[in-house]
C-alpha cells in the first residue's frame, strides 16, 4: 500500500468520502479533543481545525501531515454548533428558517515532523426556505441532523430545506478539497526548499 499523502484527523464519514471522491490518499488518526474556545465563529472554526491536528494522535515523528477541520455554522455572529437533543435540533432549525447563514470550515495542515502548520478557512453562504411541519417532522425523526452543525446536512436529501446561496458546497458538507489540495502544496512545497 501507498504511503498516504495526509493523515485525517477527524471521525466524519463525510470528510472521508470528500478525500475518497479527490482521490486523496489519506489515513485515518484520531482527533485532538474538541474544545470550545472562544471567539467569533470564524475564529472558532480555526481553533478548532488546528487543536484537531496539532492534538491528534499519531507515531511520534510523523512526516506526513496531520490534517483537522472544523466546520461552523454562523447567523449573524452566533455559532450554531450539533445538537444534544432533538429539541435543540429543532430549536435551531426555526432559527435558521426563513434566512441566509454562514458556513465557516477551517482546515489546518500540521507537519508533526517540522512544526510547518497551515490553515485556511473557506466560507459559504446557505439559505433556508421555511421548511413545512411535515418537512421539519420528518428531517427531525430521521436522525441525520445528529453530529452536525446547526442540525443539518445540505446533503441530505430530506433537508431540501437548506440550498447553497454562495460559496463551494463541499465547504458546507464539511471540508473544501480545493483548500486542502491548496495547503498539502504549500507543505510539499516547503519540504522541497
Amino acid at each position: 500500500m501507498s504511503r498516504p499523502r495526509l493523515l485525517l484527523a477527524s471521525t466524519s464519514p463525510r470528510r472521508s468520502r470528500l478525500l475518497n471522491e479527490a482521490g486523496i490518499r489519506f489515513a485515518l488518526v484520531e482527533p485532538g479533543p474538541e474544545p470550545m474556545g472562544c471567539g467569533t465563529p470564524v475564529q472558532l472554526a480555526l481553533f478548532r481545525a488546528r487543536e484537531k491536528a496539532v492534538g491528534a494522535r499519531f507515531a511520534a515523528g510523523e512526516s506526513v501531515p496531520v490534517l483537522g477541520v472544523d466546520t461552523v455554522v454562523d447567523l449573524g455572529g452566533t455559532e450554531f454548533g450539533k445538537a444534544g437533543t432533538r429539541e435543540a435540533a429543532e430549536s435551531m432549525l426555526r432559527q435558521l428558517s426563513g434566512r441566509v447563514h454562514h458556513v465557516h470550515t477551517g482546515h489546518c495542515l500540521h507537519v508533526p515532523a517540522t512544526g510547518t502548520t497551515v490553515e485556511e478557512v473557506v466560507t459559504a453562504e446557505v439559505v433556508f426556505t421555511t421548511p413545512t411541519e411535515v418537512q421539519l417532522e420528518a428531517w427531525l425523526a430521521s436522525g441525520l441532523w445528529r453530529g452536525k452543525a446547526g442540525a443539518y446536512g445540505i446533503q441530505d436529501p430530506l433537508a431540501a430545506f437548506a440550498s447553497l446561496h454562495r460559496g463551494p458546497l463541499d465547504a458546507v458538507v464539511g471540508m473544501h478539497v480545493d483548500a486542502v489540495l491548496r495547503l498539502l502544496a504549500r507543505v510539499e512545497q516547503e519540504a522541497l526548499q
